[in-house]
């Protein structure tokens, strides 16, 4: 289950590094296994990222 607080860490974006939160959480979404997922715009590029996959 995913916290509803605005500030819970999501990840980093993959462009930039900064940090993502569940403030700039676009969609959320289940994926085929079961887990939560969630796309979001970093804060500081304005680029849409799953943050929870960042590199």
């Amino acid at each position: 289950m995913t916290s509803n607080d605005s500030e819970t860490v999501r990840g980093d974006c993959s462009f930039c590094g900064e940090t993502v939160t569940s403030r700039h959480a676009i969609i959320h979404y289940e994926t085929a296994g079961g887990d939560t997922g969630v796309w979001a715009e970093c804060p500081s590029c304005g680029e849409i990222v799953d943050p929870t996959d960042a590199k």
